[in-house]
């Protein structure tokens, strides 16, 4: 099952919920951090996640820089969104599915 590991928000529950209508897993943090970002956490949601959205405007530029370099690290894609859950999940498949296709 394809994962997507969304940051930044507070409508968790949404995100899965929409998530499942369209097949897929949604890992979910708010984006809050304290001390300038929990680098541990945001590693282990990422690991598990296929690709990773950012929601704009709804996660702080601390927790972005943190999500970004764990995500290079890592190597996933990340992908930016404004509002709306379910345009957050169909930006996660159509780049998983474009990820897909650059290695077939």
């Amino acid at each position: 099952m394809k994962t997507i590991a969304i940051f930044g928000g507070d409508q968790e529950s949404t995100y899965k919920q929409i998530g499942k209508k369209y097949g897929c897993k949604v890992l979910f943090h708010n984006g809050k951090s304290r001390n300038g970002g929990n680098k541990r956490e945001f590693k282990n949601i990422i690991r598990k996640a296929d690709i990773v959205v950012c929601l704009y405007g709804a996660l702080g530029h601390v927790s972005q820089d943190c999500v970004k370099e764990v995500c290079k690290k890592l190597n996933k894609d990340l992908l930016f969104h404004g509002q709306g859950a379910s345009g957050a999940i169909a930006k996660g498949l159509e780049g998983i599915e474009r990820r897909t296709e650059k290695v077939a």
